[in-house]
């Protein structure tokens, strides 16, 4: 079986970590190249390729840009990126940035993490982000693509974010509220966002944008 190559933005956060650990142990990838900012310790694995990159300047490492699946795991928040400008350069231009790279080296497919509730048309600065970030990764020519819109993410994030950590306590409390047309915005584990985004790279599945309900039925079917 010809083994692929995933490419992964993002693998230090909640849901990036959970995903590379899966990437890992899954025997579909050969390889897992993982792009950062700054030198990060991982544990030893043969498949792993570290590149400490500019993530800004994709063109700087476009050479690099060569494999089969592309998982984009960025993100921030207004309060931690310091400003709305600072922001939008994370969840908006350098993911596109990245997907046009990606594009353009016929990488078969691009998958994304965008957020519920995402709308170019919203007056919600954040969901706007999201909602621009969307249409604009939908221009480029993929095989495959896919957006996913996931409600509150659980598990163990390193960097506290107090107003997270409450709504998750809520969610936990009250989760069984959230059936029938409510079940999207009921929280979500990052590992079965992360299941999710390796289940639909591998399947043909006719919808490009996947909400949080559907993620977390692809994520327990798979």
């Amino acid at each position: 079986m010809n083994q692929k190559t995933a490419l992964v933005f993002g693998a230090t956060g909640l849901t990036g970590s959970c995903l590379l650990k899966l990437l890992l142990n899954d025997s579909r990838y050969g390889k897992v190249k993982v792009f950062l900012r700054k030198k990060t310790d991982f544990p030893s694995d043969e498949k792993l390729e570290i590149h400490v990159v500019e993530l800004s300047s994709p063109e700087k490492y476009s050479h690099l840009l060569q494999g089969h699946d592309l998982f984009c795991c960025l993100g921030t928040t207004i309060a931690v990126a310091g400003s709305k400008e600072a922001f939008r350069k994370v969840d908006f231009e350098l993911p596109v940035k990245i997907a046009e790279a990606a594009s353009r080296n016929k990488i078969s497919s691009f998958s994304i993490i965008s957020s519920l509730g995402a709308n170019a048309k919203t007056s919600n600065f954040y969901l706007q982000t999201k909602g621009d970030m969307e249409e604009s990764v939908q221009k480029f020519s993929f095989k495959r693509i896919a957006i996913l819109r996931p409600s509150m993410l659980l598990g163990d994030r390193k960097e506290v974010r107090f107003v997270e950590l409450i709504g998750k306590g809520l969610m936990r409390t009250f989760g069984f509220v959230f059936i029938g047309e409510l079940k999207k915005y009921k929280a979500i584990h990052a590992d079965d966002v992360a299941k999710a985004m390796i289940a639909i790279a591998n399947n043909n599945f006719p919808e490009k944008i996947f909400e949080s309900d559907r993620i977390r039925h692809i994520a327990k079917s798979d």
